[in-house]
């Protein structure tokens, strides 16, 4: 059928958009002088950045930018110079903008190239992009998850999938993990680019939001008021359910005066209690491996390290009181360069609180505090875990081990006297090989019948997070690692000429034996959730190759009376 020629026909053009970085202020006015107290004043003092009044649309909004590092060469000019004789003439430029923008009684920041540096960290709303991916995207076209195991080794691990997957889908173990970033896929027609389209927008969410929003003030406008709309009337869908079983405590919970009352008290223990480690912000994550030094500031110290550890930081709160040594973490800060001589940031000055992680009993639950954030450990999320760890303790293990009595000073002496009982002692016996060539321990002690016994005495999480760690490491190289498994054989045999333990050894059955220093019997109730996490962790890895996993409490006995 022929077109009607007096009638004009036009393809509708699709609004354009542009892939944003957006972030949600907390504490902020709308007016032009509030908005300013946002912004990281030193840029403007220390890097002539300019602010300006502007009008988005109709709305009044402030505009930070700049460049930094303008006339300074890159740190590795002054290599080139020593090998070769010649300084590239060439300098380190980084451009940053920020534009925050009043939406009622919100203020967005829309940040381009390097324009989080430019924001006071203080003020961005945490969980903000998080809680968003959440409640907007579909549960069956995530692309990655980015998840954070709640033990004393603060590891984080990131999940892909080119094509999207089901949230279930991604390794995320049950227990003992919290996800703090996801990129998925939503399809709302809500926002400017769904509009006249049926392209999908890829949203990724942590506390910053990336998004497609519309390239136009109008649309911009828009879309905002969508977001603001979409946090504020839905509920996270239910096949977010289990990553939503750890639950952020708001800001304004009176648990968290509570709750960081004990974390200072922690941050001044005198001995490690296993219940707080450092963990690299989510944030910082994609500049880690660029990173070559990190300026670390607590209190009115500031140092330049090439990694940091837990005991690094404790030791600059050193002879801080009570009451302050979480306020010192909290103006301080710590920083990642690309140079090792401290002078090209990579990232941004994240508050040095926001890279501890710990656990903190109160009541009857549990609390984590993770990247700034408090954590409420669900009563069904703890009850899981006690669940099965229960299991683990009440099962029969079938071998029989001595007491611990007090004239045991150490695990060898402990293990040298398990071996009078009939086990082969193996302590302190490493074996190294091509894969291994640290060495590991294949078990403190070896049944008759091929079980690997690993013993430890312990008075916090901290080393039965690597007792449970050496138990995989030891299963998985005498399995799959032929040279380990022959040097074991060798080593038994060499030890106790007529154990029958055989060429093809595989480990049948493991048992990990614990001991309190504090005497109590090991119990859900006296262990540790960092240390009942990895070791559900632990169980399932090893159950997943075939090996039966027990768990025993040594029992303590006062020999000195």
């Amino acid at each position: 059928m022929p077109l009607d020629p007096t009638i004009t026909h036009s393809r509708v053009t699709a609004p354009k958009t542009r892939r944003s970085t957006l972030y949600l202020l907390r504490d902020t006015g709308t007016c032009p002088s509030d908005l300013r107290a946002a912004l990281n004043a030193r840029y403007e003092r220390d890097h002539s950045f300019v602010i300006e009044d502007v009008t988005t649309g109709d709305t009044r909004a402030l505009l930070c930018h700049g460049v930094i590092g303008h006339h300074r060469p890159p740190d590795w000019t002054s290599a080139v110079h020593t090998l070769t004789g010649l300084k590239p003439p060439v300098e380190n430029r980084t451009s940053a903008c920020a534009l925050l923008l009043p939406v009622a009684d919100d203020v967005f920041a829309l940040t381009f190239g390097m324009g989080h540096l430019l924001l006071d960290q203080s003020r961005i709303s945490p969980g903000f992009g998080f809680d968003f991916v959440l409640r907007a995207a579909q549960p069956d076209a995530i692309r990655q998850v980015t998840h954070s195991l709640m033990d004393a080794r603060g590891r984080t691990d990131r999940s892909s999938a080119a094509q999207g997957q089901h949230i279930r889908a991604f390794p995320i173990e049950e227990y003992g993990e919290v996800v703090s970033r996801l990129v998925g896929t939503m399809s709302s027609t809500e926002l400017t680019i769904g509009k006249h389209s049926k392209r999908t927008a890829q949203v990724a969410g942590t506390d910053a939001l990336k998004i497609h929003l519309g390239a136009q003030p109008e649309d911009l406008l828009h879309d905002l008021t969508q977001v603001r709309s979409i946090l504020a009337r839905r509920s996270p869908a239910p096949e977010f359910e289990a990553i939503a079983r750890v639950r952020p405590l708001k800001s304004g919970d009176p648990r968290r005066s509570v709750l960081e009352a004990r974390l200072d008290d922690l941050l001044g223990a005198s001995t490690d209690t296993g219940s707080l480690a450092l963990a690299v912000p989510t944030t910082c994550l994609d500049q880690e491996d660029a990173a070559l030094s990190y300026q670390v500031k607590v209190g009115p110290v500031r140092r330049l390290m090439p990694s940091p550890a837990i005991d690094d930081i404790l030791g600059l709160l050193d002879g801080l009181p009570s009451g302050r040594r979480l306020e010192a973490l909290s103006t301080g800060y710590i920083q990642m360069h690309r140079d090792e001589e401290g002078a090209d940031p990579v990232s941004s000055q994240v508050k040095a609180h926001k890279w501890i992680t710990a656990e903190i009993p109160l009541g009857s639950s549990r609390y984590f505090h993770h990247e700034g954030r408090w954590f409420e450990i669900g009563d069904q999320y703890l009850e899981g875990i006690r669940s099965e760890v229960d299991i683990l303790l009440t099962a029969p293990a079938g071998c029989p081990l001595p007491a611990w009595t007090t004239d045991l000073a150490t695990e060898e002496a402990y293990n040298l006297e398990a071996a009078k009982h009939g086990y082969l002692c193996l302590d302190r016996r490493l074996i190294r090989t091509a894969l291994h060539p640290h060495g590991f321990e294949a078990a403190d002690l070896l049944s008759e019948d091929g079980t690997l016994i690993h013993v430890k005495r312990a008075a916090s999480s901290a080393p039965l997070s690597h007792l449970f760690a050496q138990g995989r490491i030891s299963a998985d190289a005498l399995r799959f690692d032929a040279e380990a498994r022959a040097e074991f054989v060798r080593r038994v045999r060499e030890r106790r000429p007529g154990h029958p333990v055989g060429e093809d050894f595989t480990p049948k059955k493991l048992v990990y034996a614990i001991s309190l220093k504090s005497g109590k019997d090991l119990t859900t109730a006296n262990l540790f959730t960092f240390a009942q996490v990895s070791l559900l962790q632990a169980a399932r890895a090893l159950r997943a190759q075939g090996i039966d996993v027990s768990v025993v409490g040594i029992p303590s006995v006062d020999t000195s009376a």
